[in-house]
């Protein structure tokens, strides 16, 4: 008796020599039981020739016990006559005992026959039942090993996704540390400068000089360190110390600038009004006014480009600040990618640790139905060989 299974199967070696041996079984089983029924039909006629042999026999019997009865009151009979009734009855009597022997014999015959027929009844029930039984393994054991497969392939896909996300972290750990350690350069900078980062009332962080330094003319707005060659090479040629002290140098410098520029400006004016009023029709161009009017000119050219160097630091502050806010921000928001990266991280962890629970779970229950099968498969081949012994018997 075998199931339909609903999905065509490839089968292996094992369960095709399962089958085979389980058609064997079958056809044996068809085989026996038609020499069985043959033989019952033998038997029934043997017991019918048997019961009839008997019935005459004892019909036989009846006629020779009543002879010498009705022969009995003639007084003409003689010894010779005695003689031969005394060996029919002897006849009778050794019939009667065979056929008891034989009746005996007969009914232990039919006890064993009932005997066999019945352990072989339940054998086959047995057979049936653990036969059902390995299909239903079978069954069970196909979908273990397909759920273990499935899981397999589960547990190969989390895998490669947690590889993928290791080095994703692992690029973002590098990348953080990296700019960790800008950033601990810049505060390490900023300490060297003897400034501190406060919070503005708007939230914005700026510079203010610490309490050990001498006060300067206000915050600072944070920014980096990116400067033009002329930039840098003006700073260069400046006083010893920290872009915030070389930065109020040029100022202060631009300041006496201006002031002596306004006061040879003056002087020019006064020495022009003094001599118009001394000879209002004749204009000078050689002497001391010429000098004056090219020490000017020199000035306003000196001014004009202190201007431009100031306007061009004031750019390269601003752009250091700008710098220096984008990656505050970037700091952030690195820090932030490597905590959910972190986060993602455990998860993946925890359902690493659940998938390889699933799998160890799959793995014994499969070892559990092999051994099962192997359990039945063991009982199977020793019903087999009792009812061959059995047959043989």
């Amino acid at each position: 008796m075998s199931r339909r299974r609903p999905n065509v199967r490839q089968y292996s070696a094992e369960d095709q020599a399962l089958t085979d041996i389980s058609k064997e079984a079958e056809n044996r089983l068809a085989a026996k039981r038609a020499a069985r029924n043959e033989a019952r039909e033998i038997r029934m006629k043997e017991i019918e020739r048997q019961q009839k042999e008997v019935e005459e026999k004892e019909k036989h019997g009846n006629t020779t016990s009543d002879g010498p009865s009705r022969i009995r009151p003639a007084a003409s009979t003689g010894s010779s006559r005695r003689g031969s009734d005394d060996s029919s009855e002897g006849g009778g009597d050794s019939i009667s005992s065979k056929e008891r022997d034989v009746k005996k014999e007969l009914r232990g015959l039919e006890d064993r026959y009932k005997q066999a027929m019945m352990t072989s009844a339940q054998l086959d029930n047995e057979k049936q039942s653990l036969v059902y039984n390995l299909e239903l393994l079978k069954d069970q054991l196909e979908e273990q090993a397909e759920g273990f497969t499935e899981l397999q392939r589960e547990y190969k896909d989390k895998h490669r996704d947690l590889e993928l996300t290791k080095r994703e972290l692992q690029a973002v750990k590098l990348e953080l540390k990296g700019l960790r350690e800008q950033n601990d350069y810049k505060d390490r900078l900023i300490a060297e400068s003897g400034l501190v980062i406060v919070a503005a009332e708007n939230g914005e962080l700026a510079l203010e000089r610490s309490k050990e330094a001498p006060s300067s003319n206000g915050p600072i707005g944070t920014g980096g360190l990116l400067l033009s060659s002329e930039s840098l090479d003006l700073l260069n040629k400046g006083r010893e110390g920290s872009l915030d002290d070389k930065v109020k140098a040029l100022a202060a410098e631009k300041k006496k600038l201006v002031e002596e520029i306004n006061r040879l400006e003056n002087s020019i004016d006064e020495q022009s009004r003094e001599k118009k009023s001394d000879n209002p029709q004749v204009p000078t161009v050689n002497g001391p006014e010429m000098q004056l009017y090219e020490i000017q000119r020199e000035a306003s050219k000196q001014i004009h480009d202190y201007k431009f160097k100031l306007q061009k630091a004031e750019q390269d502050i601003a752009t250091l600040e700008g710098m220096v806010g984008r990656l505050e921000t970037q700091v952030k928001r690195y820090k932030g990618e490597a905590e959910r990266a972190e986060g993602l991280e455990d998860e993946l962890k925890q359902e690493k640790r659940k998938l390889q629970r699933e799998l160890r779970e799959a793995q014994t229950q499969v070892e559990e139905l092999q051994n099962q099968n192997k359990h039945l498969t063991i009982r199977l081949d020793r019903i087999k060989q009792s009812r061959t012994a059995l047959g043989i018997q």
